[in-house]
């Protein structure tokens, strides 16, 4: 890499940095609890039970937990402390992103134009990912589903170093730590499995081809020892989670078969449920309706969720979009070239890597029926999709500099002051480009969301106010707080002051209640207090009614002038 190369990716790290980071005490607004969950369960780590499965919420792998841990650890718990690890995990995928393009683009050629190509490509797609505002949003969000970017990507790049390394010692290490990453990205979401027949395809795929040359020339031993290496790897760091889902077999299919394009609970036909399995027919109607829409949304209009997106937005921007439609059909085409004739062109494998990583981390969102488009199952394309739309970038403007060197060495000749001019207006495109697209990102989540109150809605930013009220002045036997099961999850992590000693009576100082069941509260006495927030608000009126011997103590606003929480107290 050139000097200008390395300063140019230092830079793009220094953007990925700041998307990521700046004003992340404060965005995204609060802890979901969704990611309060995981807190929840590192609760129970903080006990002694340490496990690489938890069932909360239908079941969950743990990697993502543990490092949330670490993190509660050493800055306590609140919002930001998970967010935290996201941002860093956004930051590595986006370096992990250059390297896997780098090598890809690169691989096994030694011609130093090619490789200086090569790193062009890389800057782009790590530049575009650093600015995404989807993958900024998700870098964001508290979710364990970040980690298949990071493992998906890593599993390839070390994959890719252990085919172009020229010692076997280098090809076995490398081979090991192949079998590592791709091991512990099982680890992560339920989504990554499919990595199972995108690594399998792309490896054994063009082994079929090539293998009576392989043996020709002596080289299946280096390969069998490899595949063996790789194996040891895999095995020795998935046994934990194997051995669990041997133990909980229920627990390996999880949330999925709720949301599987084949539960029968999904389908109204005509207006009615149908009550048995859905045909093909029908399922293969589902599917290729989620399709359309889940590929729309790179283009048009994206998931309205803010834990997933900017709400509505495109999962591309306008500036990007272009390129990657029309790299995404290039790039099938080339990958599906290889598919039949891999011989032929052999140097089209790195198209048939990226066709079979795009469209197959596509297939947990085409088989799913629900919250379609969805921008967190569709976290598995990212690095793809960056990677495919770099390659027409780069190719496109490589075009336009032949083009226009041909053009003046017809016309003025390159020593012109006309083709000085042009030459440095083409070159300031790049600039304005990406000022353009740092812009646009900027303006999308620190202006527009940072101002829309349904992006701390979406993230539930009431629920750490009142869970700092009732860990100050909260008693188990005089305070009820008012919320449904699912709200109070969060409220549950972040009161919980003593973790290891959950009989504490200084952990969770409330009694919770139904919503609908405020009105029922009997027998209050002087000091007791009553707990509302934001979504149990409505409640109030009815409460007063059937307690006219309640005041309104404190009232709590956010900065939209919006009622986060409301105490009531008898007096």
């Amino acid at each position: 890499m050139s000097l200008k190369q390395k300063t140019i990716l230092l830079l793009i790290m220094v953007l990925a940095v700041f998307f990521r980071f700046y004003l992340i005490t404060e965005m995204p607004g609060g802890l979901f609890p969704d990611e309060a969950a995981n807190g929840l369960d590192i609760n129970s780590m903080q006990q002694g039970h340490l496990q690489p499965f938890y069932e909360r919420g239908n079941g969950r792998e743990a990697l993502f937990f543990y490092m949330l841990w670490g993190s509660v650890e050493i800055f306590g718990k609140g919002p930001w402390q998970h967010h935290i690890v996201s941002a860093l995990v956004g930051v590595i995928s986006v370096l992990l992103c250059f390297l896997v393009t780098r090598k890809l683009f690169s691989f096994g050629d030694a011609d130093e134009q090619n490789k200086n190509k090569a790193v062009w490509i890389a800057l782009i797609a790590s530049f575009l990912m650093a600015t995404s505002t989807w993958h900024t949003v998700l870098s964001r969000t508290a979710f364990r589903a970040n980690l298949i970017p990071l493992f998906s990507t890593l599993t390839l790049y070390l994959l890719l170093l252990a085919y172009d390394s020229k010692e076997l010692k280098r090809k076995l290490v490398f081979a090991f730590l192949t079998g590592t990453a791709f091991a512990l990205g099982f680890y992560t979401y339920i989504a990554y499995r499919i990595m199972v027949p995108i690594l399998a395809t792309i490896t054994l795929w063009p082994l079929l081809f090539y293998f009576k040359d392989l043996r020709r020339e002596g080289k299946i031993k280096d390969y069998i020892s490899q595949a063996a290496i790789f194996t040891a790897g895999l095995v020795i760091f998935i046994y934990p989670l194997a051995y669990y889902f041997q133990t909980h077999p229920g627990s390996f299919v999880g949330r999925s078969g709720q949301v599987s394009i084949f539960n029968e609970e999904l389908y109204r036909i005509n207006g009615e449920d149908i009550t048995m399995r859905p045909t093909i027919g029908q399922v293969g109607v589902v599917a290729g309706e989620v399709l359309k829409v889940s590929l729309a949304a790179y283009f048009t209009e994206g998931d309205l969720n803010w834990r997933h997106n900017i709400s509505g937005y495109p999962f591309l921007s306008p500036l990007v979009s272009p390129f990657f439609g029309v790299a995404l059909v290039a790039v099938s085409f080339m990958g599906i070239w290889y598919f039949f004739r891999p011989k032929s062109r052999p140097n089209f494998w790195k198209y048939f890597l990226l066709t079979g990583w795009f469209w197959g981390m596509i297939l947990p969102v085409i088989t799913t029926a629900e919250g379609i488009p969805h921008g967190l199952r569709s976290i598995g394309t990212i690095p793809a999709v960056f990677i495919i739309s770099a390659w027409v970038v780069y190719f496109a403007a490589a075009q336009i500099r032949r083009f226009h060197d041909r053009l003046y060495v017809n016309w003025s000749g390159l020593d012109s002051w006309q083709y000085k001019l042009t030459t440095k207006a083409i070159m300031a495109v790049p600039v304005v480009f990406a000022l353009a697209l740092i812009l646009q990102t900027y303006l999308l989540y620190f202006v527009y969301a940072y101002n829309s109150p349904e992006n701390f809605h979406a993230f539930r930013s009431d629920l750490t106010p009142v869970s700092a009220y009732l860990k100050q002045y909260g008693n188990k036997a005089t305070t009820y707080f008012v919320s449904d099961t699912f709200s109070v999850q969060t409220i549950d992590y972040l009161t919980t002051v003593d973790a290891p000693h959950p009989e504490n009576p200084k952990n969770q100082p409330y009694t919770r209640i139904e919503p609908g069941d405020v009105w029922k509260l009997e027998g209050l006495k002087k000091g007791d207090q009553v707990v509302f927030n934001i979504s149990t608000i409505s409640n109030i009126k009815d409460f007063i009614e059937h307690h006219p011997e309640v005041f309104l103590a404190i009232e709590i606003r956010n900065k939209f002038n919006q009622a986060v929480m409301a105490v009531y107290k008898v007096y």
